[in-house]
């Protein structure tokens, strides 16, 4: 066992080079770009993120040793005692190939990627074979020294050559093995902490390039190791191919066409040159917006669907204090998400557009490193209003937090950020916290404010805080008949309780606080309240209610709540609602506007209106059309002419979006 622990204390003190060395290149990346980012006040978190770096550097480390392992495990348990030495032999040449490219990637490519982009390499870097390769490469020889940075790879792969030769110059070396039971022993113990050591914790989820260690973006990107941005490029280019969506739906090289069919205007009256001008809206003079200039608060609650919300009681009280406030206020029960998951809440609300039927993540894709004048945030920036994303997780999840920046929102802050003390699941802090949050944020300064607040306490593993006391969820027989699993449900229905109640509970503060007369707060769902029990029918499955409260001064009467809307809707009626005369562009309606009565639903692949509907899946060239039975249960029907209509405005919109998306940001 002596020659055995003498060679393991050499590999292990060369990959303790290699980690002080990824050390070393973090320091000199935080030293160069942080000379001009204010860090006052941030001195805890540099310490968070060198940690947290060193915690990466360790996992693309325990990766590169993976392989090693196996075979060595292998060859150990099999009793392969003359393979060892020329095992040993072999890792000077493999860590010279491994960890020599990792190097070199940090430290002539990520970091000179970084000074051009402002970022780790990213989704972008696939720009260099897409785009014009030999533009890039003359501007790349132009203004970077291409030899030195050759120069430098040969060096850095030379180095590790020379400094693994010399550790692990092995003398005469003769292994012997312990007996079959040391060598699984031994074998289990190093694999398992290698295993972990890949996870970099032992927490439920694994260390990724979403885990914030700080509210400074900067920081935050100090912590990565650009072998995990890299390889999330190249899963991010596998899972979200470029599907040109203008063509899918038959509007290639004819995008005008689109803008007409959706607008309802002859081709003529679409701009040639920017079709997109005839999305431009402006909000009316309205002199008491103007004096009153009000904050708006949007919150985007998770799995907060409509459906539950009808078997409401006393003693089945899921709604708690959002009960008379849904009472008193405004409230579109005729609303739909954009779909199933966050992430398209997201899109479509941070971009005033549909989200394309069946497209991947957007905020993983080259496209969320653009700026767009039709993002939510515009016309707020315009007015001199303060933007603010707030987030009860962490705000890396799905690049939330990047995406919201680079679409104009001045600050984005994390819950799991707040307060380190402040309890929470796996997704982030209780949704009491993060409200907290939203209300510290509106009382900051004298700016007015938009915040737009994502909580997520409503999120498996649904637990609450210990303090907490449970209204009464006596089930209904009726409800009770049509669940999967009671356990779950009783869960679900617990935090969906939880939920409203502190909604209803921050509510209530802004009403009995000097805001209750300058802010307006719409409060909707990201997506229904699935997998808990059978719903009746399709407009159960898709529906979130939209919340509005509105200052009566500056709140119209007889507001008409049975129109149809889904997201795309509520940044337009927020903007009429709080701007005057501002401009603002939108493929959305204005809910509380005359326009809102011809308005529809849009839901992924669906769209309709309280009489039709159409399921369009594009990839497949395949359109089922539907009429609602009196239970609002889907009846495949023959093509109408109310289809027709339904089914150019869902194309004409995946269109429009697309185009957007892809020919109009910077």
């Amino acid at each position: 066992m002596k020659n055995f622990k003498a060679a393991f204390t050499k590999a292990l003190s060369l990959n303790v080079i290699f980690l002080l060395l990824l050390s070393v290149y973090r320091l000199i990346f935080f030293t160069y770009y942080g000379k001009n980012v204010d860090l006052s006040g941030f001195g805890f978190d540099i310490l968070r993120a060198f940690y947290m770096g060193c915690r990466f550097d360790l996992s693309v480390v325990a990766s590169v040793n993976a392989p090693l392992v196996v075979l060595f495990v292998l060859l150990f348990i099999t009793g392969k005692q003359s393979l060892l030495k020329p095992f040993f032999a072999f890792l000077k040449y493999y860590y010279t190939a491994f960890i020599g490219v990792i190097l070199a990637l940090c430290c002539c490519v990520d970091f000179y990627f970084y000074a051009y982009f402002q970022d780790h390499l990213n989704i972008l870097v696939f720009g260099f074979i897409e785009d014009d390769t030999k533009a890039l490469i003359k501007t790349f020889y132009e203004n970077y020294n291409l030899f030195l940075i050759g120069c430098g790879i040969s060096a850095f792969s030379a180095a590790v050559f020379f400094v693994s030769k010399t550790i692990l110059k092995l003398k005469n070396y003769t292994f012997r093995f312990p007996n079959l039971f040391f060598r699984l022993l031994i074998s289990v113990a190093l694999a398992f902490s290698v295993f972990l050591m890949m996870r970099g914790t032992v927490g439920l989820l694994p260390i990724s390039q979403y885990s914030n260690v700080s509210s400074n973006d900067f920081l935050n990107k100090t912590a990565l190791n650009c072998v995990f941005n890299l390889g999330n490029a190249v899963e991010n280019k596998i899972k979200v191919p470029d599907v040109d969506y203008i063509a899918k739906t038959g509007y290639e090289n004819n995008i005008r066409q689109a803008f007409a069919d959706f607008l309802g205007k002859d081709i003529n009256a679409i701009p040639e040159e920017k079709p997109e001008r005839s999305l431009v809206f402006k909000t009316s003079i309205n002199k008491k917006i103007e004096n009153l200039k009000p904050n708006v608060i949007l919150i985007v609650m998770e799995s907060f669907g409509n459906d539950l919300m009808k078997y409401n009681s006393e003693r089945f009280n899921v709604f708690g204090e959002l009960k008379k406030h849904f009472d008193e206020d405004i409230v579109f029960h005729n609303f739909s998400s954009e779909g199933t998951i966050t992430i398209e809440a997201i899109e479509a609300t941070f971009l005033n557009t549909r989200r394309r039927p069946n497209s991947k993540s957007l905020t993983r894709s080259k496209y969320a490193y653009k700026q767009y004048q039709f993002s939510t945030v515009t016309p707020y920036k315009q007015s001199g209003y303060e933007t603010f994303f707030l987030y009860g997780g962490n705000a890396s999840w799905h690049n939330a937090g990047t995406f919201a920046l680079n679409l104009g929102f001045d600050k984005v802050l994390s819950g799991d950020l707040i307060n380190k003390n402040f309890a929470g699941n796996a997704w982030g802090v209780y949704d009491e916290y993060l409200f907290d949050l939203v209300f510290e944020t509106l009382s900051q300064g004298d700016n007015n404010k938009f915040i737009y607040a994502l909580t997520t306490t409503n999120h498996p593993p649904y637990t609450l805080p210990q303090d907490y006391r449970r209204l009464p969820l006596e089930i209904p027989k009726s409800l009770k008949d049509t669940i999967l699993n009671i356990n779950r449900a009783e869960q679900r229905f617990a935090t969906y309780q939880y939920s409203n109640e502190m909604l209803g509970r921050f509510i209530s503060k802004i009403k009995n606080s000097k805001y209750a007369d300058n802010t307006i707060i719409a409060v909707t769902g990201d997506h229904n309240f699935s997998n808990a029990y059978q719903m009746e029918n399709f407009f159960d499955v898709i529906r979130v209610p939209l919340y509005l409260y509105i200052p009566k001064s500056i709140r119209s009467e007889n507001i008409n709540t049975d129109v149809f809307g889904s997201h795309l809707d509520i940044m337009p009626t927020l903007y009429n609602l709080s701007l005057s005369n501002s401009e603002y562009m939108s493929e959305g309606t204005d809910l509380l506007s005359k326009n809102a009565m011809n308005n529809v639903m849009h839901y992924g692949n669906y769209i309709l209106d309280k009489n039709y509907a159409v399921n369009d899946d594009i990839f497949k060239n395949n359109v089922v059309y539907y009429t609602f039975d009196n239970e609002h249960n889907l009846v495949v029907s023959n093509k109408k002419d109310e289809h027709k209509k339904l089914l150019k405005r869902f194309l004409s919109t995946s269109a429009i979006a697309d185009y957007l998306i892809k020919k109009t940001g910077n």
